[in-house]
């Protein structure tokens, strides 16, 4: 026995169980976390708690005793019998008792598979919950499918996030009972303690318990010990706050506003994004809004997007996460980032809103949208990307799709597992920051270079190999081969990218860095611009290539 428990063995509180009936039973039904079922106690004391879900019939009867309604392991299908005038009636049961049905469920296989503890399907198909076993989770997801951790299942405990509970509750409009039983053993002895301290019993209309000490004679090392038996019974909120439809819509986020404009005084102009606040006719109120009213952010406003591209895409006209959420966009914009202030309010979830108005600058002096998004949004005809980032993307796809179709084989090979978001993430960026910008050149490169076909090259050229021969080396023998009259450009163009790569991204940059900047006519100082630039070269590379490979005329 620890020196700790020495010191309880002696404690008449801790006998009476004094912190139980004052912190513990209190608490139930008003932390963040509530627990359902655990098993703690340094033996031979214990400290059990379990759950189950009433039916509104059941709360009185299960008020008459302190007994629990359900045992660990109970609560299982299965089949009764009765007799009627003479015949054995066989009925089902979903659960083995039909008003009362476990919220934790313990399977038990007999020592033929490890016995293991989960949650009713019925909470976790409600709330539609991922299941990490590895950690022991149940998982939610928010709007912009970031995980939320709604249950905890270990060995000794389960405990469910309250909120969650509460909505089943109210879903279902199930009481949820707790259980709870504990055992302390104690060297005090039985006429040490107060007669008016030896039993206690309480019940009022959610609760029932009793409390007992009694003379300890099957554990000789102890004098006495107590037992605590009870539930306390939690009725369901009203059926409106279940946070499912019919009845989502009882949350209401608050309106969020965005700058659309400067007022004659010269404070800027706000007005909120909610679709339902604003004009849908042009002229017909001049006090509101329309709903296509730009509004103008920073660009790094995408940067957040572009950092996760697991989640998110950033695509030419078009912001998306997952399959959970879109919005139009034009990032066509020459210097900024536009979307229309309805899109704003309806597209985005809440979260995201924030985190636009924290970008969201007064209309600048080119303001306007883009003649891509115009031509988009307001004539419903096809119009190609503007930007350079979004023309290279484009440019990289529609050659290889093309090279494929016309060569059988493609001119840059499909990404390895875990590059496949290197094309999405190519962008012009929104800072001067050197990371972003070497993380730009790594990614051009892997594309451009990295990509290469050399296998089909050299199958092209009957086989014929040279010795350490990289990647841009064959393709420049391919090309040469094929008669291509742009190969000192194209190649260049690649063996400078390379070049780039080796001295700055992938390396410590040094003298070699700086000249490889001049050689491509590139200055250090604004980063932006050279990353235009050499999305610029590469565009008319790919374009080189298409003009002479996949013209009409040509025979592959």
């Amino acid at each position: 026995m620890s020196a700790c428990n020495e010191r309880l063995r002696v404690d008449l509180d801790y006998l009476l169980q004094t912190d139980l009936l004052n912190t513990f039973i209190p608490r139930i039904g008003q932390e963040q976390w509530q627990v359902v079922y655990a098993i703690r106690g340094d033996p031979p004391d214990s400290f059990v708690i379990f759950s189950g879900l009433l039916e509104r019939e059941a709360v009185n009867k299960a008020l008459e005793t302190e007994s629990w309604d359900l045992r660990i392991g109970d609560g299982l299908p299965g089949f009764s019998q009765s007799w009627e005038e003479g015949k054995t009636i066989t009925t089902y049961h979903r659960f083995s008792e039909d008003t009362i049905r476990p919220l934790v469920i313990y399977r038990d296989f007999y020592g033929a598979w490890p016995s293991y503890l989960e949650l009713c399907e019925e909470f976790r198909h409600f709330h539609n919950l991922a299941e990490d076993r590895e950690r022991g989770a149940l998982l939610d997801f928010d709007e912009s499918g970031y995980p939320i951790e709604v249950a905890w299942i270990r060995e000794g405990e389960v405990k469910i996030y309250l909120p969650y509970l509460l909505q089943f509750l109210a879903a279902t409009q199930l009481y949820l009972a707790i259980y709870f039983e504990a055992f302390r053993y104690s060297l005090i002895p039985l006429e040490n303690v107060p007669k008016n301290k030896q039993r206690l019993e309480h019940r009022d209309d959610r609760s029932r318990y009793f409390r007992y000490v009694m003379e300890c004679t099957f554990q000789p090392k102890y004098r006495t010990f107590s037992r605590l038996l009870g539930k306390i019974i939690l009725p369901p909120p009203p059926i409106e706050q279940c946070g499912k439809w019919p009845f989502d819509k009882q949350r209401e986020e608050p309106d969020v506003t965005f700058v659309i404009g400067v007022n004659p005084n010269g404070t800027l102009k706000e007005f909120t994004s909610n679709p339902d606040k604003l004009s849908n006719d042009f002229g017909a109120n001049p006090g509101t809004p329309h709903y296509l009213t730009p509004v103008y952010f920073r660009r790094e406003v995408l940067e957040k997007y572009y950092a996760d591209p697991d989640r998110y895409s950033v695509e030419d006209g078009y912001l998306s996460c997952l399959r959970l959420w879109s919005m139009q966009i034009d990032n066509n914009h020459p210097t900024h980032v536009v979307a229309f202030l309805g899109d704003l309010g309806r597209d985005l979830p809440y979260k995201e809103r924030l985190h636009w108005k924290q970008f969201n600058v007064p209309p600048p002096a080119n303001a306007g949208i883009s003649g891509t998004c115009f031509r988009r949004s307001f004539l419903a005809q096809f119009a190609e990307p503007e930007s350079v980032d979004l023309i290279f993307r484009h440019e990289y796809q529609q050659l290889n799709k093309a090279w494929q179709e016309k060569m059988g084989w493609p001119l840059f090979l499909e990404p390895k597992p875990g590059d496949e978001y290197i094309l999405k993430a190519i962008h012009i960026p929104a800072t001067n920051s050197q990371g972003e910008f070497d993380e730009q050149v790594l990614n051009l490169t892997k594309l451009l270079v990295d990509s290469l076909n050399e296998e089909d090259f050299i199958a092209a050229l009957d086989g014929q190999k040279v010795e350490n021969e990289k990647g841009i080396g064959k393709f420049e023998r391919f090309l040469r081969r094929q008669g291509f009259p742009h190969v000192e450009s194209v190649i260049g163009f690649m063996r400078n990218l390379q070049e780039l790569r080796s001295t700055g991204a992938a390396h410590r940059k040094g003298r070699n860095y700086e000249k490889t900047l001049i050689k491509l006519g590139l200055s250090d100082h604004r980063k932006q611009e050279v990353i235009k630039r050499l999305l610029e070269q590469a565009v008319a590379a790919l374009r080189l290539l298409r003009e002479f490979f996949l013209r009409e005329e040509r025979r592959a």
